[in-house]
């Protein structure tokens, strides 16, 4: 089966892309379909074509959405392998799926890995991971407790990036998370 999604990612990506045709019908999958399917999720992360792997990245996203938490279980752990590879773009890319699909329980047992991926040098997945911070804000108050224990890491991000993009994602969360304290946005808006 590896060997098919190493030498064939075209048809990989074929058939991912009819799966998501079947969601985006509401078609929805069974417990066993959707265990299978994760499953076979996995085996496409040895996969190294950048396509197949935009196309994974998407598909566990909206897989995700129209699944229970138990089930997505399943392939978190290939998403933080590869939220920590030395490819900036399967890293960012995995990031920004994680933040869409996990729930608050497992936020704080991946919370360190954001928290690296912040101060990232890359400033693409250092972004990717100032936008989930974000995103995670929006979801769920738990989420915004753990999101909180950024600051550090947030603050490093602004101050110590020279790249723009990361700045204005590091003041948006930032901002995000002091926006009930309005002496300490008066101070942020003053120093900068």
């Amino acid at each position: 089966e590896g060997d098919f999604v190493t030498r064939r990612p075209a048809q990989c990506r074929d058939i991912l892309t009819k799966l998501l045709y079947l969601l985006y019908q509401n078609n929805r999958f069974t417990s066993d379909e959707t265990t299978k399917v994760f499953f076979g999720c996995t085996k496409l992360f040895q996969s190294k074509n950048p396509n197949l792997r935009r196309m994974l990245y998407l598909f566990i996203k909206e897989l995700a959405k129209a699944t229970q938490a138990d089930e997505v279980i399943i392939v978190i752990q290939s998403l933080v392998k590869d939220m920590n590879s030395n490819d900036a773009l399967h890293a960012a890319n995995a990031i920004r799926v994680l933040s869409k699909i996990v729930d608050s329980s497992m936020v704080t047992s991946i919370d360190r890995f954001f928290k690296q991926s912040i101060v990232h040098k890359d400033p693409v997945v250092s972004s990717a991971a100032l936008v989930s911070g974000l995103q995670l804000m929006t979801q769920d108050t738990k989420n915004a407790e753990v999101v909180r224990r950024w600051l550090s890491e947030v603050n490093e991000a602004v101050n110590g990036n020279e790249n723009e993009m990361v700045q204005y994602h590091g003041l948006c969360l930032l901002h995000r998370i002091r926006q009930h304290d309005t002496h300490a946005v008066t101070k942020l808006v003053m120093k900068l």
